[in-house]
């Protein structure tokens, strides 16, 4: 009865160690990396109460044995994989797959699922404890350090690590140039036509012309308006022997003066020995009429009965300033115009006209025009002083005149438009390019259609202190069909070249037009430009930015520059049996004699096992399961229980047989 006793004892010890395991085990649902352990149980010896013997008939009995109980058989750690959480944190890693972390302190290394590491102000990749990740640093040539056991050390990012600059060497052109673009000149032409004021020109008279009065001393003269009103008057000449014009117009002047309807409204002139009457008044709907006076002298004046003169569009360039409906006070002589503007270039263009200096006419006004202005022609067009590019495309032509300020003539309605906007078929790309100490300058290229059928011409300019020694310009040329047929340098270089204007070495750049499996290269197409400096292979000093881990272990920072650079391996270890190390709690485990020495490798190349950046594992216990086990570790530990209570009752019963 002692053995059941025993026995029962045995069973309530083993199956409270499971309680205890399956208790850890759910304590840790929770636990990053947290790897849960299971029991197995052993019976123990048994009492045997007799042997296998053989009997008469030959045949053999079976052993009787009675056994002694159980007892605990192993606590074996459940290594499957957890599931995996992402959390976004970059050092937040999780293995999947087999093997452990090396984490150190000192030299003492060990060994972990729990991926929960960070990088210190130091520059070290640790355990929320403090303790190292390691692994192997990366070489300057970017290569692992020799990898073996002894090797491997603490993973530190120099957070002051820099990318070293790489002067450019070639550049790639890519896009289309529109096919469709032809160059247009600019055009700045007056806003409107410039027309005369009423006039009306005889011709030629003979002097010395003698006047007799009550013979040929009268004539008619009329203003009439658009409206139908008419200023009339017949003036009579004083009689006399008039030896010159000069003379034969002032006497005329001098009776329109006297005349109460004409006096300021029309004046007499000589010209080129005519008698030219021209309206005062700026009135584009005036009409200067002459008739028969009752002693005619029209035919001595070279004029006619009925000769009517009209305001009307400058037909000639040789017309009077005077004579302009736009003048409405006259010049004199060393009155000013002033002409102010840009050349095509941008460059300021000014200059000045002195009435009776430089001329009087609009011809003598045009010659200083085109005198001041370069690389841009002005002309008369109908009845327009217009202003034409000599050369096609973008401009920054403009013009403007205006009255002097302390002069007695009056100018008005002289103002100028951009009828036509130049225009050069021009598409612009820019890129940053870099020197031997990462310095960076803007090269910015022009493109610019010839006339040309299929061509092109390049500038290139800088924006800064640089200095273009040489290929700064060229030619492209399209075949047929658009595909890029030759791109050249107009000095016969091969590569442009320029001075970076800080201390640095100069920079010779290759200009690649073609396409290949990066660039599609340059195109004329009938489509919109959109030409561009693709990439250069050039970089500036680029500081650290930002980190990746990748999934091989391969710590690979990115720097301002673009610049990608491998700074770190992580090692993982791994054991002939994983199952053998001991835990040391917080997540860390060393080896045993069971478990072997750990042999470092690196992900994904030599194992398995990959990591996963920005993520972690979770514990592998499987609640569901452990209540399960719960359930029948408390009936067992219950029917254990039973069997000494029952085993104690009967030896209750023995005692009570003495009484």
């Amino acid at each position: 009865m002692m053995r059941a006793l025993y026995a029962g004892v045995s069973g309530l010890r083993s199956h409270q160690y499971k309680i205890d395991v399956l208790g850890n085990n759910i304590a840790n649902i929770n636990t990053i990396g947290f790897k849960g352990s299971r029991v197995t149980f052993n019976e123990t010896l048994t009492q045997m109460m007799s042997a296998s013997s053989k009997n008469m008939d030959g045949g053999y009995s079976n052993p009787m044995q009675i056994g002694l109980g159980m007892s605990l058989g192993s606590i074996d750690a459940q290594l499957d994989q957890g599931a995996l959480e992402a959390t976004g944190n970059l050092t937040d890693l999780a293995v999947q797959g087999d093997g452990y972390f090396v984490i150190g302190s000192g030299d003492q290394k060990m060994y972990t699922r729990a991926g929960s590491f960070h990088v210190d102000s130091g520059g070290r990749l640790t355990t929320s404890a403090g303790y190292s990740v390691q692994g192997w640093m990366v070489n300057s040539d970017q290569t692992i350090e020799n990898q073996g056991t002894a090797l491997i050390r603490d993973i530190v990012v120099d957070p002051n690590m820099i990318s070293i600059g790489k002067t450019s060497e070639n550049m790639w052109l890519t896009g289309n140039l529109d096919a469709s673009l032809s160059p247009v000149a600019e055009v700045w032409s007056m806003g409107n036509a410039m027309t005369t004021k009423a006039l009306l020109t005889g011709s030629a008279i003979t002097v010395p012309l003698s006047v007799i009065s009550g013979v040929n001393d009268q004539f008619a003269l009329d203003l009439r308006s658009g409206t139908g009103s008419v200023l009339s008057d017949e003036l009579t000449l004083s009689a006399g022997a008039y030896a010159t014009v000069d003379a034969l117009v002032t006497e005329i002047n001098t009776q329109i003066a006297a005349s109460s309807d004409l006096a300021d409204k029309i004046t007499a002139l000589n010209e080129g020995g005519a008698l030219k009457l021209r309206s005062v008044e700026a009135n584009s709907n005036l009409t200067i009429e002459v008739g028969s006076g009752t002693n005619d002298v029209l035919s001595s004046l070279g004029l006619s009965d009925g000769d009517q003169g009209n305001a009307n569009d400058i037909s000639v360039s040789t017309m009077d300033l005077n004579d302009l409906l736009q003048v409405t006070t006259d010049f004199v002589t060393g009155d000013t115009i002033e002409i102010v503007g840009n050349n095509p270039d941008g460059s300021t263009a000014s200059a000045t006209f002195t009435y009776g200096t430089d001329g009087t006419t609009l011809d003598d006004l045009l010659s200083i025009v085109n005198s001041t202005f370069t690389d841009t022609t002005a002309t008369y067009t109908d009845g327009k002083i217009v202003m034409t590019d000599d050369v096609a495309g973008d401009s920054q032509t403009t013009i403007n005149m205006v009255a002097g300020s302390s002069n007695t003539g009056a100018i008005y309605n002289l103002g100028f438009a951009n009828s036509t906007v130049g225009f050069t078929g021009t598409a612009i790309a820019s890129i940053t390019t870099y020197d031997a100490m990462g310095g960076g300058h803007n090269i910015q290229f022009t493109f610019t259609k010839t006339d040309r059928e299929n061509e092109w011409t390049w500038l290139a300019e800088t924006t800064g202190n640089e200095q273009i020694i040489s290929g700064n310009s060229g030619r492209i040329t399209f075949d047929v069909n658009g595909n890029l047929s030759t791109l050249s340098y107009n000095d016969g270089v091969e590569e442009m070249t320029f001075n970076p204007g800080n201390g640095a070495a100069a920079v010779s750049i290759s200009l690649h037009g073609d396409g290949n499996s990066d660039f599609s290269g340059i195109t004329q197409y009938d489509s919109q430009s959109s030409i561009m400096a693709n990439e250069q292979d050039g970089r500036a000093v680029g500081t650290l930015a930002g980190m990746a881990i990748n999934g091989d272990g391969t710590m690979v920072g990115s720097f301002s520059n673009g610049e990608l650079v491998t700074m770190a391996k992580i090692a993982v270890a791994q054991f002939a049996n994983p199952h053998g190390l001991a835990s040391i709690g917080e997540g860390r485990y060393e080896t045993t004699g069971g478990s072997g020495n750990a042999v470092y490798n690196l992900f994904g190349t030599e194992t398995n096992s990959a990591i996963i950046s920005g993520a972690l594992e979770m514990s592998n216990v499987d609640l569901a399961k452990e209540f399960t086990e719960m359930i029948t570790a408390q009936r067992g530990f219950q029917a254990n229980a039973k069997i000494i209570t029952t085993a104690d009752e009967i030896l209750q019963e023995v005692v009570r047989l003495k009484r």
